[in-house]
């Protein structure tokens, strides 16, 4: 685990942002690993089939923020029976109906449009495969910022320790006797990262400068997003005129990061998910939980690229239309997708909003 502030700012810096994973799976001959098991004297060599963290964007500073952010996170409403817990709507049933439901919940939303900061809390996590089972490198990012020129930014990191992936691989771990750390090797010139079971400090930076924030892959600004069309087909507009690449599955990444992940208005947000209920190609999962254990709703874009099939995920509240998490799946490299997958990527979130309270400073 990188406890050194320098260790832990190349691993965020460094890190490809979820949205942007491959579709299929990473070379497995890119990075090695050595378990040091609880009980053993000798270390093993083993392997990871995946590379530096897709956890995060990349650091930066400080931004003047002019548009509205995403609702405060309240806890879930419950799913039993109609998802909202009301317990007499019908549920949706597809996910144009999801779509369209987040999207009038999140109209319908009282939200803070104005605060001093805008705090975005995520957790972000990756599968690791070592030897016969998958760990998951997990980090807590929150940030705050601001929306005044004087302020900083101020970005908080915490490695919240790995820990098998799913309950065959706790299995798996168990039985290679239940080993707490691995060290990590990447290209040459860069510091091993010893992954422990443990969770590391609580990291506190101030930054200054301008932030860079993304849709999609292209990069936006404070200006961009407080400029954004609130209607459907203007938004999709929008986003056609500047993405490289606008096929669905880019819109359907585009409309994730908007409902999700930047603080646009609710009116905005709204507009995202109307425009993914008119994209092609997104499938409706039904009731999932994220790996907080947060039951909600899931849609999926699925296509294939170089490596094999890929699947991104948007988890969704229909009571509050809040986006919950966002996932990264390989189905396979087969002609045909399977119809289970491994887990390869994921961001939780936590909450994100507008506030008065002073920034961390420590």
């Amino acid at each position: 685990m990188p406890t050194r502030p320098e260790d832990v700012m190349r691993l965020l810096t460094d890190a490809r942002p979820g949205r942007l994973d491959p579709d299929g799976r990473p070379d497995a001959a890119n990075y090695t690993t050595q378990s040091i098991p609880r009980r053993r004297s000798v270390p093993r060599r083993l392997i990871l089939a995946a590379a530096l963290p897709a956890v995060a964007a990349a650091t930066a500073a400080a931004v003047v923020l002019t548009a509205g952010g995403t609702d405060p996170a309240p806890a879930p409403s419950g799913l039993g029976g109609a998802p909202g817990g009301s317990g007499a709507a019908a549920a949706p049933g597809s996910a144009r109906e999801l779509l369209l439901v987040a999207a009038a919940q999140t109209d319908a939303s009282a939200t803070a449009t104005s605060g001093r900061y805008w705090v975005r809390v995520q957790e972000h996590g990756e599968r690791k495969e070592v030897g016969r089972y998958g760990i998951a490198s997990r980090l807590l990012i929150e940030r705050w910022l601001a929306t005044a020129a004087g302020d900083p930014n101020v970005e908080v990191y915490q490695d919240l320790g790995a820990a098998p992936v799913t309950a065959a691989d706790e299995a798996a771990w168990k039985a290679d006797g239940s080993p707490q750390q691995w060290t990590e090797t990447g290209p040459k010139g860069t510091t091993p990262i010893v992954r422990t079971t443990a969770a590391g400090p609580r990291q506190v930076r101030a930054v200054r400068g301008s932030l860079p924030m993304m849709i999609a892959g292209l990069q936006v600004t404070a200006a961009d997003l407080a400029g954004l069309p609130s209607e459907p087909g203007a938004l999709k507009s929008w986003l056609t005129a500047r993405l490289p690449q606008h096929a669905d599955g880019d819109l359907f990444y585009a409309g994730r990061d908007l409902v999700a992940e930047l603080p646009v208005s609710a009116a905005v947000r709204a507009a995202a998910y109307r425009m993914l209920a008119d994209l092609s190609g997104v499938d409706f999962l039904g009731v999932v939980q994220d790996r907080q254990g947060r039951s909600g709703l899931a849609v999926a874009f699925t296509r294939r690229g170089d490596g094999g099939w890929g699947q991104q995920r948007l988890i969704v509240d229909p009571g509050t239309g809040r986006a919950l998490a966002q996932e990264s799946w390989f189905l396979g490299s087969a002609a045909t997708p399977t119809a289970l997958g491994t887990l390869m990527s994921w961001t939780v979130h936590v909450r994100a909003g507008f506030t008065d309270d002073a920034a961390p400073t420590a």
